[in-house]
């Protein structure tokens, strides 16, 4: 009888050419050519998000970036709407750690109006006092919402504690700072970070590059404003040992685990085999975690783990939901294979299937030239290098078992973790002694 069938060798993957021009004002003009099917989509991209937010206020860049489809000089809110019903079009916006997103999407005769209307409301934005009132309203019961979810406040408390100080720690808004939000302060921390010099146009669909550079000058060219001076973030605080943190959550069912560290920047010389890494560890449900925790110890039904990675550092987390009266046992198991993990290096056949792994999701997310074109914009973004995209396949596969062992060993080490917890705090407290020094909140950060 034989078994399941091999992995595939992927066939050459065939990378299209990005073309790009930039503009006399500072903005960068990417064109990824496809001429399948008559649809177009325009994205705007912009280095900036959560970071540029001051700590006194952290809800400015996502009220700005909901605001901007609320109102231009020229159109009311009820104008949008109707405009992109008439013609088709599709508008995304969206807010990231570092950067923004602003995208229109339509058939190819309809390419002028969606031209037309996304400079609008990028160059043009007027932040209505009435518009601003409403979507107070709504952040308020978003976020009223979003604190009842215990994965959300599992992740809040990690990135306020393994960045404190930093700028990453700015990932989630506070009611308190909706509630003093002001108008102006909103339009003014737009004007100053939303310029030309920070931008990237990406043009996705059967268009010349000559039309494209037209368009972008004709439409962005008189875009005006001055880049603010990037500065430096400060360094991270390193972890030196273990700590708890208890978010206590009356009445729940369950316990919410996730166990942190610190990572690396997508620019790092090591950032591929901490990919391969995170496979192995957590990546899916053939992965060590899912393996102990659900199959073997039935503890859970998903034991998972994940990288994220900025401009200048990332972290991990490996992460569960798991009965309430097999908290401290969950906690154990996830920091047994963090240092099983740094303590050998994974098997011949392990190691091919996550890299196999790794390289079919490379794939899918490869499946159209727009998918390809916004990877080359994350690419400029991030100041990756010219082939980042084109030589990952190959990267993944020759990442040996040895590197694997040695970044393994630097960012999974269980001693420097932070270990954050969900769960009624009567019913697991004295379960977590011995795990590192204990803090407790409520549910709304505040120390108990």
């Amino acid at each position: 009888m034989t078994g399941p069938p091999l992995p595939g060798i992927e066939k050459n993957l065939i990378y299209p050419e990005i073309q790009e021009k930039l503009l006399d004002n500072g903005v960068r003009v990417l064109l990824a050519n496809d001429r399948r099917l008559p649809r177009v989509s325009i994205l705007l991209a912009v280095k900036a998000g959560y970071v540029c937010n001051p700590d006194d206020n952290l809800s400015l860049i996502p009220l700005a970036i909901d605001l901007i489809k609320e109102g231009t000089q020229s159109r009311s809110s009820r104008d949008i709407a109707d405009f992109t019903d008439r013609w088709a079009i599709d508008y995304q916006g969206d807010a990231s750690m570092e950067h923004s997103s602003f995208s229109v999407t339509s058939l190819i005769n309809c390419l002028e109006p969606a031209l037309e209307l996304l400079p609008d409301l990028v160059l043009n934005p007027t932040f209505p006092s009435k518009e601003f009132t409403k979507a107070k309203i709504r952040w308020r019961s978003r976020l009223m919402a979003r604190r009842s979810q215990s994965s959300f406040l599992a992740q809040e408390n990690n990135y306020r504690t393994l960045f404190r100080g930093h700028p990453y720690s700015r990932a989630n808004l506070k009611l308190e700072h909706l509630e003093i939000l002001e108008r102006n302060l909103i339009e003014k921390i737009y004007r100053q970070f939303y310029v030309p010099q920070s931008s990237y146009i990406l043009f996705s669909g059967p268009l010349e590059m000559k039309d494209a550079v037209e368009l972008s000058e004709h439409y962005f060219g008189d875009w005006k404003g001055q880049a603010s001076s990037s500065s430096k973030y400060p360094p991270t605080r390193p972890l030196e040992k273990p700590t708890v943190h208890l978010i206590h959550r009356p009445a729940s069912v369950q316990s919410t685990i996730l166990v942190s560290g610190r990572g690396l920047s997508k620019t790092h010389s090591d950032f591929i085999s901490l990919k391969v890494a995170n496979q192995i560890l957590g990546g899916g449900g053939t992965a060590r975690l899912f393996l102990n925790l659900r199959e073997d110890k039935g503890y859970t039904y998903g034991a998972y783990s994940q990288i994220r990675s900025y401009k200048d550092e990332g972290l991990f987390w490996a992460e569960a939901n798991v009965k309430t009266e097999s908290t401290r046992e969950s906690v154990e198991e996830i920091l047994k294979e963090l240092g099983r993990m740094g303590h050998r290096a994974p098997s011949k056949k392990e190691l091919q299937r996550c890299q196999s792994e790794l390289v079919g999701a490379f794939i899918r997310q490869t499946e159209s030239t727009s998918s390809i074109g916004q990877l080359e914009i994350d690419r400029h973004l991030y100041q990756l290098p010219a082939d980042f995209y084109r030589e990952f396949i190959p990267r993944i596969r020759e990442t040996t078992r040895e590197q694997v062992l040695k970044i393994s060993q630097y960012i999974f080490d269980p001693t420097r973790v932070v270990i954050t917890l969900v769960a009624d705090r009567n019913l697991v407290e004295s379960e977590l002694t011995g795990l590192g020094k204990l803090h407790v909140y409520d549910t709304e950060g505040n120390n108990i």
